[in-house]
């Protein structure tokens, strides 16, 4: 027993780290291990784990499971008290004369081998421990597509054989100046780091942990932002508004603005615009210059527009002048008095060209096979009668009283909606100023 002992001590200091590692066994540690092997060793084993546990290793196992030690350690072999579903222990054949048993608490979890990976454990002794033998092996595990084994391979023959080439490549190395380097060395060389599955510039990682943590920081404030809604009308109401209306974090944008487009409540829309006026962003502002012109609510389309001129932001103007163009003469007004409040002398040739716009309606007949009439308003528009039948699509030219009033506001000249006397004057005031600054 003492000569035994003794054995296994040696096979610990000697063996531990090929434990961690799937490299198959040495002959010359295989020839240490066989006086261990067997007879009274599985009586000593089920006492003493880490010496079972290296004879797991060193030895071939019986295929079957794989159990994950709580400390980070494997032991493979197959599971002889599988039909005690209540017993505290697990008892492994790991050989034909060594078993192992593990209190449950020391299994993390227990995992089935494929058929390849049994097949490798009874075989991969037999491959020898020589460049070539080592070799055939990882060639093995790759028709196998045993990609962990291969690489403890082929480890192993640069190990007895440095320049074996083809291991070489294998494992990722090519030369760089007579000598073999990893992608890794030659990345490392370049200043990159391996970060989410690339190499990267350290510019790159600091940019994308930067997004990460204004992903993280947005998700925050999206539940903070849902919590304090509940709040709203409970007996918690107080601190839901006064925590709303002291949101300044320009990280809160996104919240904010998703909150606002979906609230149906108008009393609550409106704490979401005080909110997004005080946070500020430019993507707070463009949120407050759409909900001018599209929330359902004038209450809230005036307040918005109340925040806006107070400051009078250029991308607002821009904003304000595509809008012009829009297809809902509607929204063409509406831009129109947006832009009245912003007084900005630049939005005269866009609002000129929108004082009289052309739009499509469909006329859908009120009863099939009756006859009904439709008059149009202002210059060019259609009129007449409609005979029965489906839906028709007209055309109507209407005259934007909103767009009037915001040329007045600006220029501080009414031609009414005479398109041309507007056009004439408008560009007589660009070449006074063209010949003013010629001169300057």
């Amino acid at each position: 027993m003492e000569a035994r002992l003794t054995a296994i001590s040696m096979i610990s200091r000697n063996f531990h780290s090929l434990w961690r590692s799937p490299r198959p066994p040495r002959p010359v540690a295989a020839e240490a291990l066989r006086p261990v092997c067997g007879g009274p060793a599985a009586a000593l084993l089920s006492v003493a784990l880490p010496a079972a546990v290296l004879l797991t290793a060193m030895c071939v196992p019986a295929a079957g499971e794989v159990f994950v030690l709580a400390n980070g350690g494997r032991v493979e072999g197959t599971l002889l008290n599988a039909d005690e579903l209540m017993s505290e222990k697990y008892v492994i054949e790991v050989s034909p004369d060594v078993r192992v048993t593990l209190n449950r608490s020391q299994v993390s979890e227990v995992l089935r081998l494929r058929p390849e990976e049994e097949e490798y454990e009874r075989i991969r002794a037999t491959f020898a421990d020589t460049a070539a033998g080592q070799w055939e092996a990882a060639e093995w595990c790759r028709q196998k597509r045993l990609s962990q084994q291969r690489d403890a391979h082929l480890e192993r023959v640069i190990e007895l054989e440095p320049d074996h080439a083809e291991a070489r490549r294998a494992l990722g190395y090519g030369k760089s100046n007579g000598r073999w380097v990893t992608q890794e060395e030659v990345m490392v060389r370049r200043g990159l780091k391996y970060y989410k599955g690339r190499w990267r510039t350290s510019q790159e990682i600091e940019l994308m942990e930067t997004q990460r943590k204004t992903e993280v920081a947005e998700k925050e404030w999206a539940q903070k932002i849902a919590r304090w809604r509940k709040w709203l009308g409970s007996d918690r109401d107080v601190t839901a508004r006064r925590s709303l209306l002291e949101i300044d974090d320009p990280l809160a944008t996104a919240a904010l603005i998703r909150a606002l487009d979906t609230d149906e409540v108008e009393q609550v829309r409106l704490l979401y615009v005080e909110a997004l006026a005080n946070v500020g962003t430019p993507e707070a502002i463009r949120a407050l210059a759409a909900c001018s012109l599209f929330d359902p609510a004038e209450e809230v389309r005036l307040t918005c527009l109340d925040h806006l001129k107070k400051q009078k932001r250029p991308e607002v103007v821009a904003y304000y002048v595509g809008e012009l163009r829009s297809k809902d003469n509607r929204i063409v007004n509406l831009a129109a008095s947006g832009l009245s409040h912003m007084r900005d002398p630049s939005a005269t040739g866009p609002l000129i060209d929108a004082l009289v716009t052309t739009h499509r309606f469909k006329i859908v007949p009120r009863n099939p096979g009756s006859t009904s009439a439709t008059f149009g308003s202002g210059p060019g528009a259609p009129g007449g009668l409609s005979v029965g039948g489906g839906p028709k699509i007209v055309e109507r030219r209407l005259t934007n009283r909103s767009v009037l009033d915001a040329l007045v506001a600006i220029t501080g000249q009414n031609f009414n909606f005479d398109q041309q006397a507007w056009k004439y004057w408008y560009a007589s005031q660009r070449r006074r100023k063209a010949i003013d600054m010629r001169r300057d």
